[in-house]
């Protein structure tokens, strides 16, 4: 999924959420937490945790697999 896409995907509440095993703790500045409240408002079918998944997976696809590419 790309960024771009992202809101596309949110406004169609019905979606099909992986099991996500893996839990991790982050911490985020004022202004991040900020913007993921705003997006929470604008799409309240989503949680904030599912928005920043969506985010962080859709970031990590656009990163190299390895080094070189």
């Amino acid at each position: 999924m790309k960024l771009s896409e992202l809101p596309q995907q949110w406004e169609q509440n019905d979606q099909q959420r992986p099991e996500r095993p893996h839990h991790y703790q982050v911490h985020v500045a004022l202004e991040d937490a900020a913007r993921l409240k705003a997006l929470a408002a604008l799409y309240p079918g989503q949680s904030e945790e599912d928005l920043l998944n969506d985010l962080l997976e859709a970031a990590l696809k656009k990163v190299p697999q390895a080094r070189g590419e």
